[in-house]
Protein backbone atom coordinates (compact mmCIF):
# COMPACT_ATOMS: atom_id res chain seq x y z
CA UNK A 1 0.00 0.00 0.00
CA UNK A 2 1.43 3.29 -0.50
CA UNK A 3 -0.58 5.50 2.02
CA UNK A 4 0.38 9.11 0.29
CA UNK A 5 -1.24 8.10 -2.49
CA UNK A 6 -4.08 6.31 -0.59
CA UNK A 7 -3.19 3.31 -3.40
CA UNK A 8 -2.04 0.62 -4.18
CA UNK A 9 -2.67 -2.89 -5.42
CA UNK A 10 -4.11 -4.08 -1.92
CA UNK A 11 -6.09 -1.13 -1.46
CA UNK A 12 -7.44 -1.00 -5.30
CA UNK A 13 -8.90 -4.08 -5.09
CA UNK A 14 -10.16 -3.66 -1.97
CA UNK A 15 -12.17 -0.57 -2.45
CA UNK A 16 -13.32 -1.45 -6.00
CA UNK A 17 -15.06 -4.88 -4.28
CA UNK A 18 -16.67 -2.76 -1.35
CA UNK A 19 -18.06 -0.39 -3.89
CA UNK A 20 -19.55 -2.69 -5.97
CA UNK A 21 -21.56 -3.96 -2.97
CA UNK A 22 -22.27 0.46 -2.39
CA UNK A 23 -19.90 0.18 0.80
CA UNK A 24 -17.13 3.51 0.77
CA UNK A 25 -13.71 2.24 2.27
CA UNK A 26 -12.04 5.16 4.62
CA UNK A 27 -8.25 3.62 4.78
CA UNK A 28 -6.61 3.81 8.38
CA UNK A 29 -2.95 3.17 8.03
CA UNK A 30 -1.31 1.02 10.31
CA UNK A 31 2.38 -0.78 10.46
CA UNK A 32 2.39 -4.15 9.54
CA UNK A 33 2.95 -5.63 13.39
CA UNK A 34 -0.06 -3.92 14.89
CA UNK A 35 -2.65 -5.26 11.84
CA UNK A 36 -3.56 -8.35 14.46
CA UNK A 37 -4.59 -6.22 17.19
CA UNK A 38 -6.30 -3.59 15.04
CA UNK A 39 -9.70 -4.62 15.36
CA UNK A 40 -9.07 -3.66 18.99
CA UNK A 41 -10.08 -0.69 17.97
CA UNK A 42 -14.48 -0.89 17.52
CA UNK A 43 -14.01 2.23 14.99
CA UNK A 44 -11.96 -0.24 12.28
CA UNK A 45 -14.69 -2.57 10.59
CA UNK A 46 -11.49 -4.73 8.43
CA UNK A 47 -8.37 -5.15 8.17
CA UNK A 48 -5.70 -5.72 5.47
CA UNK A 49 -3.18 -7.19 4.30
CA UNK A 50 -3.55 -10.42 7.16
CA UNK A 51 -3.64 -14.23 7.03
CA UNK A 52 -5.22 -16.47 9.77
CA UNK A 53 -2.01 -17.75 10.94
CA UNK A 54 -1.60 -14.16 12.71
CA UNK A 55 -3.97 -15.44 14.87
CA UNK A 56 -6.53 -12.21 14.86
CA UNK A 57 -9.59 -13.36 15.50
CA UNK A 58 -12.88 -12.17 13.14
CA UNK A 59 -14.19 -13.17 9.95
CA UNK A 60 -11.75 -13.89 7.57
CA UNK A 61 -12.59 -13.12 3.55
CA UNK A 62 -11.55 -14.89 0.63
CA UNK A 63 -8.07 -14.58 -1.07
CA UNK A 64 -8.42 -11.54 -2.54
CA UNK A 65 -4.38 -11.51 -3.82
CA UNK A 66 -1.39 -13.65 -3.57
CA UNK A 67 2.27 -12.43 -3.35
CA UNK A 68 4.59 -13.87 -5.54
CA UNK A 69 7.52 -12.75 -3.13
CA UNK A 70 11.52 -12.97 -4.65
CA UNK A 71 14.48 -12.64 -3.68
CA UNK A 72 16.33 -9.77 -6.10
CA UNK A 73 19.53 -8.88 -6.47
CA UNK A 74 21.43 -6.51 -9.19
CA UNK A 75 22.21 -8.60 -12.54
CA UNK A 76 25.96 -7.23 -12.53
CA UNK A 77 26.19 -9.34 -8.97
CA UNK A 78 25.44 -12.95 -10.28
CA UNK A 79 24.77 -13.96 -7.10
CA UNK A 80 24.27 -17.79 -6.73
CA UNK A 81 21.04 -17.80 -4.89
CA UNK A 82 19.05 -20.95 -5.58
CA UNK A 83 17.56 -21.51 -2.21
CA UNK A 84 16.57 -19.90 1.09
CA UNK A 85 19.91 -20.98 2.77
CA UNK A 86 22.00 -19.27 0.28
CA UNK A 87 20.70 -15.95 1.62
CA UNK A 88 22.59 -16.62 4.55
CA UNK A 89 25.92 -14.42 3.08
CA UNK A 90 24.55 -11.49 1.97
CA UNK A 91 22.79 -8.01 3.69
CA UNK A 92 19.00 -8.44 3.33
CA UNK A 93 16.26 -6.06 3.10
CA UNK A 94 12.62 -7.31 4.08
CA UNK A 95 9.25 -6.16 4.20
CA UNK A 96 7.41 -5.92 7.45
CA UNK A 97 6.75 -9.13 8.85
CA UNK A 98 8.84 -11.24 6.13
CA UNK A 99 10.28 -13.53 9.16
CA UNK A 100 6.43 -14.68 10.00
CA UNK A 101 5.00 -14.92 6.87
CA UNK A 102 7.56 -16.67 4.67
CA UNK A 103 8.17 -20.01 6.98
CA UNK A 104 10.27 -21.45 9.12
CA UNK A 105 13.04 -22.11 7.38
CA UNK A 106 13.15 -17.96 6.46
CA UNK A 107 12.49 -17.10 9.91
CA UNK A 108 15.19 -19.13 11.23
CA UNK A 109 17.59 -17.45 9.21
CA UNK A 110 16.44 -13.93 9.20
CA UNK A 111 16.61 -14.64 13.27
CA UNK A 112 20.34 -15.35 13.35
CA UNK A 113 21.67 -12.99 10.40
CA UNK A 114 23.87 -10.04 11.78
CA UNK A 115 22.53 -7.69 8.71
CA UNK A 116 19.31 -8.69 8.01
CA UNK A 117 15.91 -6.03 8.39
CA UNK A 118 12.65 -5.31 7.66
CA UNK A 119 11.22 -2.15 6.47
CA UNK A 120 7.79 -0.70 4.88
CA UNK A 121 9.09 2.41 3.00
CA UNK A 122 9.65 -0.13 -0.01
CA UNK A 123 10.90 2.66 -2.51
CA UNK A 124 14.09 2.97 -0.31
CA UNK A 125 14.37 -0.71 -0.51
CA UNK A 126 14.98 -0.01 -4.25
CA UNK A 127 17.30 2.52 -3.95
CA UNK A 128 19.35 0.65 -1.33
CA UNK A 129 19.86 -2.35 -3.60
CA UNK A 130 20.71 0.01 -6.87
CA UNK A 131 23.43 1.84 -4.64
CA UNK A 132 24.97 -1.06 -2.87
CA UNK A 133 23.97 -0.71 0.51
CA UNK A 134 22.50 -4.01 0.78
CA UNK A 135 22.47 -7.22 -1.40
CA UNK A 136 19.02 -8.84 -1.56
CA UNK A 137 15.71 -7.27 -1.29
CA UNK A 138 12.60 -9.70 -0.19
CA UNK A 139 9.50 -8.19 -2.04
CA UNK A 140 6.49 -9.13 -4.23
CA UNK A 141 7.91 -8.64 -7.84
CA UNK A 142 4.92 -6.52 -8.81
CA UNK A 143 5.65 -4.15 -6.04
CA UNK A 144 9.18 -3.73 -6.42
CA UNK A 145 8.67 -3.14 -10.21
CA UNK A 146 5.66 -0.30 -9.39
CA UNK A 147 8.29 1.18 -7.07
CA UNK A 148 10.79 0.82 -10.41
CA UNK A 149 8.31 3.22 -11.83
CA UNK A 150 7.72 5.40 -9.09
CA UNK A 151 11.82 6.02 -9.19
CA UNK A 152 11.63 7.39 -12.62
CA UNK A 153 8.65 9.72 -13.07
CA UNK A 154 8.09 10.70 -9.42
CA UNK A 155 11.85 11.30 -8.66
CA UNK A 156 14.02 11.07 -11.79
CA UNK A 157 16.22 7.98 -10.52
CA UNK A 158 16.83 5.53 -13.36
CA UNK A 159 16.85 1.57 -11.93
CA UNK A 160 19.35 -0.77 -12.87
CA UNK A 161 19.25 -4.20 -13.88
CA UNK A 162 17.82 -7.09 -11.51
CA UNK A 163 17.59 -10.93 -11.47
CA UNK A 164 14.43 -12.62 -9.65
CA UNK A 165 15.57 -15.19 -7.61
CA UNK A 166 11.81 -17.50 -7.24
CA UNK A 167 12.70 -19.00 -3.61
CA UNK A 168 9.46 -18.39 -1.89
CA UNK A 169 5.59 -20.03 -2.47
CA UNK A 170 2.99 -17.05 -3.35
CA UNK A 171 1.40 -16.22 -0.36
CA UNK A 172 -2.55 -15.80 -0.29
CA UNK A 173 -3.55 -12.95 1.68
CA UNK A 174 -7.25 -12.09 3.11
CA UNK A 175 -9.26 -9.13 4.58
CA UNK A 176 -10.13 -9.55 8.06
CA UNK A 177 -13.44 -8.53 8.68
CA UNK A 178 -15.12 -7.80 12.13
CA UNK A 179 -18.54 -8.34 10.76
CA UNK A 180 -19.06 -11.95 8.81
CA UNK A 181 -21.80 -9.67 7.12
CA UNK A 182 -19.51 -7.23 5.52
CA UNK A 183 -16.99 -10.12 4.92
CA UNK A 184 -20.06 -11.85 2.71
CA UNK A 185 -20.51 -8.44 0.87
CA UNK A 186 -16.68 -8.37 0.03
CA UNK A 187 -16.46 -12.02 -1.07
CA UNK A 188 -19.52 -10.66 -3.27
CA UNK A 189 -17.94 -8.04 -4.54
CA UNK A 190 -14.74 -9.53 -4.98
CA UNK A 191 -16.20 -12.43 -7.25
CA UNK A 192 -18.32 -9.59 -9.14
CA UNK A 193 -14.98 -7.77 -10.09
CA UNK A 194 -13.15 -10.68 -11.49
CA UNK A 195 -15.95 -11.29 -13.50
CA UNK A 196 -15.85 -8.00 -15.05
CA UNK A 197 -12.72 -7.48 -15.60
CA UNK A 198 -12.06 -4.95 -13.04
CA UNK A 199 -9.71 -6.58 -10.68
CA UNK A 200 -7.45 -7.97 -13.46
CA UNK A 201 -7.06 -4.27 -14.76
CA UNK A 202 -6.07 -3.31 -11.41
CA UNK A 203 -3.56 -6.14 -11.40
CA UNK A 204 -2.32 -4.59 -15.09
CA UNK A 205 -1.77 -1.06 -13.17
CA UNK A 206 1.01 -2.85 -10.94
CA UNK A 207 2.40 -5.10 -13.41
Amino acid sequence: MIPQLEGGIELDIIRAALKSQQYEMKPVFLSQKRLPQALADRKIDAVATIVPESGAKGAYSDVYISYEDKAISLTQRRLEIHRIADLAGYSISAFPLAGQYLGTEFAAMAAKHPDYHETGNQIDQNRLLYRGSIDVVVADYRIFNYMNKRMQTDFGETPLPVSYHDIFIKLPYRVLFRQPALRDAFNQGLRHIQQNGEYQRILKRYS
